[in-house]
């Protein structure tokens, strides 16, 4: 064929989307929108269908063909086909596209949404086919929005006629029956009629919502209604959403008379008014409702209290929501909220009340925390959840407001609390006093603290928080940085852990234990090789418990496997078990999986020998540094996060008879240094002349000791909970019995439970033995023993290890030594079999000999343990798995090495990057990769056990929980290999053990966004909860990265891959469009393309030997959500920027109008333009009427989000995008204009003289010290005093200090005194307007200015302001002072000094090319460059 009559290839979106259509690939279940662009040739959105001829009318044909024969679609959207304007369609295309849902048995949900531009016969055919969709189709779900003759709800009700079997379940109308243009409903009660017909001919439905009808109805109508309602018997949730008074009659009629409707459980009432003794009837009467919402209802606090004490009193309903939206405007509104909750109090009764408060100002915050503080106090008890959701950035009053006022709390019943949107200075003045009331609290459960802004300080309050209150399950920190940085998912771990504790604590309090001081706790000896640890042990073990050790000079032929576990003291004081920990790098994986998970019980020893090992040559002292940053890292990498309580170390310095010099100078600066690094979660402690050691010598360890104890009984009296002394007791003799037999180091439940009878019949009284259920006491001790250490216990195991020390030490140190060829003792036999492999993967045979030779070893066994209890044991702590096919292997990495010798272990970077490729690679195959690293790599790491353990229980997890083959589960001892989903992802371990990258070459079938979904909830997520487990790393917080497609394709090292953090990523995009947006010009009203105002590119550097630099767009980049975001954090800054600037001109105007009477303008509250009603710019922000600025954010937000609600229904989120994308521009175009207009105000207030502006001379002075501090009124100039005038930066976008100006030298004389003095003031004026639109905020003056937060103070508050700062802040009117100040100023800066503006200020002058822009200025280089880029500047 010759080419020019080739039909073009089809773009790949269609033929995509056209072979998940016919079943090929993954299926389809929701029609993407065909508006969007990749399907706009063939549908467009607002052109005529007769342009559509040829070869685009074939493929647009072929496309709605495969809809129509589609059979996987569960949702017709008719929306996302036509855009809501019907025609887009001809009735023949809407016939091919219907007709094959007439018979579907998986169509679950249809929605249309909005018809607009279509005539009464193409609303009315296209209900008609609907119709006969829903007659004969598996369909659950009706959703209507839209303005429907009585004709077309015939059609629709026609298909449900006659059909007994419908599966309708839920039927949404919005104005389904209404002129939606005319606001008025049809003249006969026909269309109501048709309703009750589709209401009568669904016996499954179960929801039914009438929303959208303000206007009046008949009688007539209201009894259609009423009785429809009666009859639905299978209805069990009701919504009246946004309609006029006939809700309350129909309310009566159809829900509390004596043939009301039955079945209704919930009922949800919305935007509506005058229904206080209706619900009050509704409460008492129905016996069947459980569940009220009432949202935004208008109702008088008389009636509110009257509705309060129905609640309180008779209501039967257990749960009733109360919603109050946005500014409580509404007279009366927040005296209701009050009447409300205080009346439905009760003593006896359970709360049912739950309420959400929408609040916008001060004042409003204000009255909702004090409810909350007389919630939590327990004087109203009526809630049993609140949430307060506010958006105002400041707040001046909230001290003590959730004080306490000596109340316990105890009788405080809240379920639920939820502060959400709360700014930085908001929630540190609140958390401080929620933070006291939460600690005693026992009855909040669930805590939601989304979008709220958290630092890591709150971090540790929250976690210590959690150390002593059990009752709290759930708190949710979504949508805030924590979501991000890994500390949500250590809380949710923490939670857990809490349910468990809470679980036992209630078990032995309900028995009536007695409770007493902890006295368990942990000796850690960590540090290098032969430092002395072993020797430091049975030294104290001499002293503590009198041994005599006469075997010492063998003994130290012998080095620790494992850890070696012994009892230091064992007694009615303390129970201290030491655990000495193996210096050598092997033993680091097991001794992870056995580290404590909580640092309340534990004391580290750092023990550290300045002596090379095995030679009596000296260490350098960086070899110091080195070893206790690694021992640090591992030791709060591996210990849980407790809030403020720091992980207790010590630092003990061995040989100290081998050193000439007593003298620990240098160790003292390098301990002090480490400390300040790790100080967020380690107290290391000072060294002190007791560390430094002869560990050989009781009289040198003594002091040790003592010190070690003093600070056990610290831990154990003030910072652990207390515990039943039964506990303790059981702990003590569970010691002494293992001392005396170590023969049988495994025991069966039975044969513990036989050993605490004794005990619990001593504590527990005869009179309550047997009300009591002594198999939960019994487990419950379990759990408290294996807390603490005494025992391990491993639920999925049936027996129970109470030698800790035969586990740890005897079993998993001894094997890994065998299989690494660990050589204890020196006097050791060389010839162990030899093992290893470079995978990991090991034959039975292999395996059965290393159980063997373990076992040959003990002298005399131990009783009940074989070789099946042996790899139970490793295969339940994630130390093993088995593979079982033809023939069986055991992964066992961390037992055996990866070569047979010690030479071949040298380190080779991507040494397994030959045995990883892509086997499902293909030509147009793309890929993602997600680095997964530590926050701070600089104290934390992923320890030795993380990957080997994680691979094992991600193995686990996918073959028993998602039923994934084990054939697509591959491990190695450097990743893990999966294919899912028809994606392929490797998991590979970082060489540096600071992170982990997670590569995938995604389904083809699948987009870029559910590719990333499908990996962060199946891999990232997964491996970021197993990291905050107790199996993990629960010390360490993890952030994403993104990594550089091209390594993800070509598989480069990891140590070479490109990667940047989101957050960074984020931040540098938000940059690159908070940029273009101030280059828009002021008097451009059309819309930046999108694509222009996101075309934002991260460059990525050269790799040597694989790739060159290459640049990617930051939105292939980042998540959909993440761009959302980014857009939503622009959006929200910049209304606030307005609601700011606004707030401050309303200030200044004022103030004007104060020391000027005669200006006319005064600006009040009601002089700014409509922020609900307005989103295009314009200049004349002064002119225009309007409702409050204090809530005009609100308005804008509420405007856009309504916006959201319809987009989101059509599923258009590309439309959403260029709408919110048009409001930001909007906003910045207001902004710049209401910047511009407050700027011209100032000037007035400081009587900056139009001659000066035509002359071009600087208008934001302000005056340093000699030392570079902003002068203040109240630091006095005294003559001979030198200062510098200094000058700003006066760009349109926003003044500030420009860096590292010299300024002008000024010695203060008796002629100039009195005008430098008038400058500070200028200065001081210029700060307080600019504090109080929000700029030290939006233009960072707070971090240009040394002494801005005194400053602030001052100025804002006038509290402890000095007088002469005061007056010169207040002072009005003209001021021949200030003019002479000005004139001064001009001379100061005379001609001669013009040509060196540049040098001595760093400033060139300009001028704007619009006059609202300010005309002349003087601005900083970059400040100029970018004006120049916009074309909204000229230099002089």
């Amino acid at each position: 064929m010759d080419s020019a009559h080739e039909e073009p290839e089809l773009p790949s979106a269609i033929q995509d989307l056209v072979q998940r259509l016919e079943g090929q690939g993954e299926p389809i279940t929701e029609l993407p929108i065909l508006s969007r662009p990749e399907f706009r040739e063939f549908f467009p959105y607002a052109e005529s269908l007769s342009t559509i001829i040829g070869w685009r009318s074939q493929v647009r044909l072929r496309v709605l063909e495969a809809i129509g024969s589609c059979n996987t679609l569960e949702i017709l959207n008719v929306g996302n086909i036509c855009g809501a304007y019907i025609s887009r369609l001809t009735p023949s295309e809407w016939e091919v596209v219907l007709r094959g849902f007439r018979s579907s048995t998986v169509l679950e949900e249809i929605i249309v949404f909005g018809t607009y531009l279509a005539d009464d016969a193409d609303n009315e055919s296209l209900c008609f086919q609907l119709g006969r969709i829903l007659n004969s189709s598996s369909v659950t779900e009706l959703k209507l929005k839209a303005s429907l003759s009585a004709r077309c709800l015939s059609n629709l009700a026609s298909g449900l006629q006659g059909r007994s079997d419908s599966k309708l379940k839920s039927l949404d109308l919005e104005q389904a029956w209404m002129d939606f243009d005319l606001g008025v409903t049809w003249e006969d009660s026909s269309a109501v009629k048709y309703v009750a017909d589709m209401i009568n001919s669904a016996p499954l439905l179960e929801t039914l919502r009438l929303s959208g009808y303000m206007v009046d109805l008949e009688d007539e109508t209201v009894g259609i209604l009423t009785q429809v309602l009666i009859k639905s018997s299978s209805l069990k949730e009701f919504t009246l959403d946004y309609v006029g008074k006939w809700a309350g009659p129909l309310l009566l009629k159809a829900l509390a008379g004596d043939d009301r409707n039955r079945s209704i459980e919930r009922l949800r009432l919305l935007y509506m008014e005058g229904l206080g003794d209706c619900l009050r009837e509704l409460l008492i009467s129905n016996p069947s409702l459980k569940e009220v919402e009432l949202h935004r209802l208008v109702m008088e606090p008389e009636q509110a209290h009257q509705l309060g004490e129905a609640i309180r009193d008779n209501a039967i309903a257990t749960t009733i929501l109360v919603r109050f939206e946005s500014s409580f405007d509404e007279v009366g509104a927040w005296e209701s909220v009050e009447a409300l909750a205080r009346s439905a109090s009760s003593e006896v009764n359970d709360p049912t009340l739950e309420i959400t408060l929408h609040v916008g100002s001060e004042d409003e915050v204000m009255l909702s925390l004090n409810l909350l503080g007389r919630v939590l106090r327990g004087e109203i008890t009526s809630l049993k959840s609140l949430s307060i959701l506010h958006r105002i950035s400041n707040l001046n009053r909230p001290e003590g407001i959730l004080s306490m006022n000596g109340r316990t709390g105890k009788t405080c019943v809240l379920k639920r609390l939820r502060l959400s949107a709360l700014s930085e200075d908001v929630w540190k003045e609140v958390w401080k006093d929620l933070l006291l009331c939460l600690r005693g609290n026992t009855s909040l459960t669930h805590l939601d603290l989304c979008e709220t802004w958290l630092d890591e300080e709150t971090f540790r309050d929250v976690m210590g928080l959690l150390q002593v209150n059990l009752s709290l399950q759930e708190i949710n920190v979504s949508r805030t940085s924590w979501a991000i940085d890994g500390k949500a998912a250590l809380i949710q771990e923490a939670l857990k852990q809490n349910e468990k504790r809470a679980a036992y604590m209630s078990v032995f309090r309900e028995a009536g234990l007695a409770f007493g001081d902890a006295k368990a706790g942990r000796l850690f000896l960590c540090g290098s090789p032969l430092a002395g640890k072993t020797q430091l042990r049975q030294t104290l073990m001499r002293i503590v418990e009198g041994k005599s050790w006469l075997g010492n000079k063998w003994n130290k032929l012998f080095r620790t496997k494992g850890i070696k576990v012994e009892y230091l003291q064992n007694n009615d004081k303390r129970q201290i078990s030491i655990w000495d920990l193996a210096g050598q790098e092997i033993f680091r994986t097991l001794q992870t999986v056995l580290f404590p998970q909580s640092n309340n019980f534990c004391v580290f020893l750092f023990v550290y020998s300045s002596f090379c090992e095995n030679s009596s040559s000296k260490k350098e002292d960086s070899c110091f540094r080195t070893e206790l940053e690694e021992w640090m890292s591992f030791i709060t990498s591996s210990s849980r996060v407790t809030g403020h309580n720091r992980l207790q170390v010590l630092v003990v310095i061995s040989h100290k008879d081998k050193i000439k010099s007593s003298s620990l100078t240098w160790a003292h600066s390098i301990v002090k240094d480490v400390n300040q690094r790790f100080a967020k979660f380690v107290d290391l402690h000072p060294i002190q002349e007791c560390f430094h050691v002869d560990t050989r010598r009781k009289k040198q360890v003594i002091d040790l000791k003592d010190y070690i104890f003093e600070i056990f009984d610290k831990l154990l009296s003030e910072k652990s909970p207390r515990v039943p002394q039964l506990c303790s007791r059981l702990s003590s003799l569970l010691a002494t019995n293992i001392k005396q037999n170590r023969s049988c180091p495994i025991w069966l439940p039975q044969k513990f439970n036989k050993f605490c009878d004794p005990i619990l019949t001593e504590f527990i009284s005869s009179s309550s033995a047997f009300a009591i259920d002594h198999s939960r006491i019994l487990n419950s001790i379990v759990s408290y023993l294996n807390d603490v250490g005494s025992i391990v216990y491993i639920p999925t195991l049936s027996y129970i290890i109470v030698d800790p020390n035969w586990l740890t030490n005897t079993l998993l140190g001894e094997l890994v030594a065998l299989g690494q060829k660990f050589h204890a003792q020196e006097h050791e036999s060389k010839s162990h079999s030899s093992y290893s492999s470079k995978d990991g993967f090991v034959s039975e045979s292999v395996f059965v000999g290393l159980i063997e030779e373990f076992m040959g070893k003990q002298p005399h066994g131990h009783i009940g343990v074989d070789r099946d209890v042996i790899e139970n044991i490793l295969i339940h702590l994630d130390l093993c798995f088995k593979v079982e096919d033809t023939s069986q292997f055991y992964f066992i990495p961390s037992f055996i090495p990866e070569h047979a010798s010690n030479e071949e272990q040298k380190p080779q970077e991507g040494k397994d990057l030959e045995s990883m490729a892509w086997e499902s690679r293909g030509e147009t195959s793309q890929f993602v990769g997600i680095r997964i690293q530590c926050q701070d790599g600089r104290t934390m790491s992923l320890t030795a056990a993380f990957f080997p353990c994680f691979q094992m229980f991600m193995r686990r997890k996918l073959i028993s929980e998602m039923r994934v083959s084990k054939k697509t589960v591959t491990c190695s001892r450097q990743y893990l290999r999966l294919f899912l989903d028809g994606h392929e992802i490797y998991v590979e371990q970082g060489t540096s053990h600071n992170y982990m990258d997670v590569l995938m070459l995604r389904s083809k079938h699948k987009s870029r966004s559910e590719a990333l979904q499908y990996l962060m909830k199946h891999i990232v997520q997964v491996l970021i909860s197993f990291c905050a487990s107790s199996k993990g790393c629960p010390g360490v917080a993890l952030v994403l990265s993104v990594i550089q497609t091209s390594c993800v394709e070509m598989l480069i090292p990891s140590h070479l891959r490109g990667a940047i953090l989101i957050e960074e990523l984020k931040s540098n995009f938000i940059d690159s469009i908070n940029d273009k947006l101030e280059d828009i010009q002021l008097n451009r009203f059309h819309m930046e393309k999108e694509e222009a105002l996101f075309s934002y590119e991260h460059s990525w550097p050269s790799i040597k030997g694989h790739t060159g630099v290459i640049s990617e767009s930051a939105r292939d980049l980042l998540w959909e959500s993440d761009v959302e975001a980014v857009v939503n954090e622009i959006r929200q800054k910049r209304m606030q920027q307005l609601e700011s600037l606004q707030q401050g001109l309303i200030e200044v105007n004022n103030d004007l109008n104060h020391s000027h009477p005669e200006n006319e303008n005064m600006v009040s509250r009601s002089s700014f333009p409509d922020m609900k009603q307005s989103n295009r710019p314009s200049s004349m922000c002064l002119s225009r009427a309007s409702t409050s600025v204090q809530h005009g954010s609100i308005g804008l937000e509420n405007k856009i989000d309504q916006l959201v609600q319809k987009v989101d229904g059509l599923d258009q989120r590309l439309r959403l995008m260029d709408i919110k994308v048009e409001h930001i521009l909007s906003l910045q175009q207001e902004v710049k204009s209401t910047f511009s207009a407050f700027m011209s105000k100032v000037d007035r207030i400081i009587e900056y003289p139009q001659s000066l502006q035509q002359a071009g001379t600087p208008k934001r002075p302000y005056v340093k010290d000699d030392v570079g501090l902003f002068y203040k009124m109240s630091a006095h100039l005294h003559v001979g005093k030198t200062v510098r005038l200094h000058l700003m930066c006066e760009s349109a976008t926003g003044f500030h200090i420009v860096k590292d100006q010299e300024g002008l030298k000024i010695r203060v004389d008796l002629n100039n005194r009195a005008w430098i003095s008038k400058t500070i003031e200028i200065s001081l004026k210029v700060m307080y307007y600019a504090v109080k639109a929000g700029l030290d905020v939006t233009f960072g003056l707070g971090q240009a200015i040394p002494d801005w937060a005194d400053l602030k103070s001052d100025i804002v508050k006038l509290d402890g302001i000095s007088y002469s700062d005061r007056s010169a802040v207040l002072k009005g009117g003209e001021s021949m002072e200030l003019k002479e100040a000005w004139l001064r100023i001009q001379q100061t800066l005379a001609p001669q000094l013009r040509d060196r503006y540049s040098t001595i200020f760093k400033l060139y002058q300009v001028k704007y090319v619009r006059l609202e822009l300010g005309g002349h200025a003087w601005v900083c280089e970059e400040c100029m460059s970018k004006g120049i880029r916009a074309h909204i500047l000229v230099v002089n």
